[in-house]
């Protein structure tokens, strides 16, 4: 019994080392020069935020539907953006919303996502949004992404310090992707 498992044995390892003939890994070099390149996407994040404090809201807030308010601009990994506060909503929005649009003032593409917060008479947290995608921005097609039906007017309302001031907060995060040959 000793000899015939040993020849199982035998048999199974010749069955296994012609199969590794046959199926070589990669870490192994084959018989033949083969030419093997590499590459690896990296991925970059910048993050800055803008805090958009927008005085006499109850006045502001008075502007016709389609009417925008605009902050200063703002630098976020090397590109100028710049917030339109919608109190009464774009054109599209429903009548109880806002609208909000976040836009990039860059010559060329550029990615990034954002989140925006909507701040109390204390400086803290009323009200965050969801981050968003990952959208790009381009000067000639599409430069800004927001929402058109962003939050009801309320929430906004309910933000507003008692000195009349309603205090919008935007994070922006600039993705940027490069490819890097790597060398085997």
């Amino acid at each position: 019994m000793g000899a015939n498992s040993n020849m199982k044995s035998k048999k199974k390892n010749n069955v296994w080392e012609s199969f590794l003939r046959h199926f070589r890994s990669p870490a192994e070099p084959s018989s033949a020069e083969e030419n093997v390149t590499s590459s690896a996407i990296t991925v970059e994040e910048v993050t800055g935020s803008h805090v958009f404090n927008i005085d006499r809201y109850s006045v502001q807030k008075l502007n016709a539907k389609g009417r925008f308010l605009q902050s200063a601009t703002f630098n976020v990994g090397g590109y100028d953006w710049h917030l339109m506060y919608y109190p009464n909503g774009d054109t599209r929005a429903r009548n109880c919303c806002a609208s909000i649009y976040l836009k990039c003032n860059a010559a060329h593409k550029v990615a990034a996502q954002w989140t925006y917060t909507v701040l109390n008479q204390k400086g803290t947290q009323l009200w965050k949004s969801c981050k968003s995608n990952i959208y790009t921005f381009n000067n000639t097609k599409c430069n800004s992404w927001g929402y058109s039906n962003f939050l009801n007017k309320w929430v906004f309302e309910s933000g507003v310090r008692k000195d009349d001031c309603l205090v919008i907060k935007c994070t922006v995060t600039i993705v940027k992707e490069s490819v890097q040959k790597c060398v085997l």
